[in-house]
Order: C-alpha cells, then sequence, then structure tokens
C-alpha cells in the first residue's frame, strides 16, 4: 500500500516538473524572441541616428566649399559631427538610456546646423550678389578702355584689380592749369609762362557698402619730364611703395557721392610747356588720372 502511495507520488512530481520545464521553455522562447525584437529595433535607431549625422556631415563639407569667411567655425563644427558619429558607429552594444541620449545629442547638433547653415547661405547669396555687380563693373570697364588713351587704359586696368566689394571709385577727374588776374582772383589759362597754379577737381562715387568716415585723398602732379611737382611728401601706396604727392585732403565720406576740390598754388618749379599727369589716389589705391597740355605763349594765343 505505502509502496503504491509513493509511486504514485513520483508520478505526480514528475508531472509537476515536465510542466514547469515546458514552462519555462514556452517564457525562455518568448523572453528571447522579445530580446530579439528589441535589439534589432535598437539597431535600426542606431542606424538612423548614424544617417542623420552623415547627413549633417555633407551638409557642412559643402558649405565649407562655398564660405572660405567662416570655413574655421564650419569645420570645427564638422570634426565634431565625426568624433561623435565615430563614437556612435564603435559601439558594440545599445540600450534605451544610450538612445536616448544620442537622440538629444542629435536634436542639439541639428539646432546648431540649422544656425550656422542659415549664416553660410546668407553669406552664400551676398557673395553671389557681388560676383556678379564685379562682373557686370568689369564688362563696363573693358568697354571704356576702347574710348581711352593709353594713360586711362592703364587707369582702368588698375582699377580692375581694387577690391570691388568695399572699395572707393573716383570718376570726373579735371585739372586745369590757373594764373592770377590783376584783380587777385585766378583764371584758367593753357600757357605754361602764365601757369601758376593747378585746380584739380573729382569725384568720389557713392558706395552703400563701404565704412564711412574720413577718407584721405593725395594728388600726384608730373610734369612732361616726370618729376613731381610741388613735393610735400610720401605716402604708403596699397602695393606697398612710398609714393611722393603734391598735395593731400581729408575727405568726410558718407556713402554717398562727393565732389573733392584740390587746389595747388605757390609751385616752386616753372612751368614748361608739354603734357603733364596728374593722379588721385584715396586710401592707398590710385582710383583714377587725367592729362593736362600746357603751350608756348607764342603758340596760339
Amino acid at each position: 500500500m505505502e509502496e503504491q502511495k509513493s509511486s504514485s507520488n513520483k508520478k505526480i512530481i514528475i508531472g509537476i516538473l515536465l510542466a514547469l520545464l515546458v514552462g519555462l521553455g514556452v517564457y525562455t522562447m518568448r523572453t528571447t524572441s522579445k530580446f530579439k525584437a528589441s535589439e534589432e529595433f535598437l539597431n535600426q535607431e542606431k542606424e538612423q541616428i548614424l544617417g542623420n549625422l552623415t547627413a549633417m556631415e555633407e551638409k557642412y563639407d559643402t558649405a565649407i566649399a562655398q564660405n572660405n569667411s567662416m570655413s574655421e567655425e564650419l569645420t570645427i563644427e564638422r570634426d565634431r559631427i565625426i568624433a561623435f558619429k565615430d563614437s556612435v558607429q564603435n559601439l558594440k552594444s545599445t540600450n534605451w538610456s544610450l538612445i536616448r541620449r544620442y537622440r538629444g545629442k542629435i536634436s542639439d547638433l541639428e539646432k546648431t546646423n540649422e544656425r550656422l547653415m542659415s549664416v553660410a547661405d546668407s553669406l552664400f547669396l551676398v557673395n553671389n550678389d557681388l560676383t556678379i555687380q564685379r562682373d557686370s563693373i568689369t564688362g563696363k570697364l573693358i568697354e571704356q578702355t576702347n574710348a581711352n588713351d593709353t594713360l586711362m587704359a592703364q587707369n582702368v586696368n588698375l582699377s580692375e584689380k581694387v577690391k570691388i566689394g568695399g572699395a572707393l571709385r573716383v570718376n570726373s577727374v579735371a585739372a586745369m592749369a590757373m594764373r592770377l588776374r590783376g584783380n587777385g582772383k585766378y583764371a584758367e589759362t593753357t600757357k605754361a609762362q602764365k601757369a601758376e597754379a593747378i585746380r584739380v577737381t573729382f569725384r568720389i562715387e557713392g558706395n552703400e557698402i563701404a565704412t564711412p568716415g574720413d577718407k584721405t585723398a593725395y594728388i600726384v602732379i608730373q610734369n612732361p619730364s616726370g618729376k613731381v611737382l610741388s613735393e610735400k611728401g610720401t605716402f604708403t601706396a596699397n602695393d606697398g611703395k612710398e609714393m611722393p604727392y603734391t598735395d593731400t585732403d581729408v575727405v568726410d565720406y558718407k556713402n554717398l557721392d562727393k565732389d573733392v576740390v584740390m587746389f595747388v598754388e605757390k609751385i616752386p618749379q616753372k612751368f614748361v610747356k608739354g603734357n603733364y599727369t596728374v593722379k588721385v589716389y584715396v586710401e592707398g589705391n590710385i582710383v583714377g588720372a587725367a592729362k593736362l597740355e600746357l603751350k608756348d605763349a607764342f603758340l596760339g594765343l
């Protein structure tokens, strides 16, 4: 009787163990399936983060190539993205806390990316506008050289080399020899023997993007042999050369057309017949030139 009861108990225990083993197997399969699904989802999230970082890196590469003025700031930000991407790519395991942290980092990088790209795009548009303006101005200058003499052609070529963005330009350069009349007033003359002074006029063109304020202007007047008349000193041109000048003036420039008159008198040298050259410099750049011809008194009264 006891043996039958013991056998029955063993069967019950074996049954219970088998049920537990089956339950454990089912639980293990379900847990494994959920783990694989979760791992696959986290890997997908990781790949999506890497894709976002790669896209941002490519945008920075394009912006760096187009904007020299911002290349340093853009390069620093791009290198941050590359370093972050490497850390994500080399990660051997992923979990929800890492994914949330990486998503937050991506959000911060996207905000910085949006700000820098907006500035870079604005600078790129400005550079394009300046390039179009420069090409237009260059075309007009080339047309003018066909009608000017050799000196003016040289002046135009120099002007083409001036930085267009904020550089000042001059037009309407004119030079006149003057003689002192009996009434104490000066009058224009073309005779070398009667000339006592030289009047130079020019107009500085308005430029909205130039820096307003005091601008130093110099005039260099050379006689037919090339000697500078009434030399008052020297200044340093933008090419680094020391240039003697005849007269100088400080012009209050307010981004509008500005007419300038410079009157040179008490010239110690005697005037002789021939062609005199007048060059105008503003802020160290040669911006204009003119010729003045003086004749003998007995030739054409």
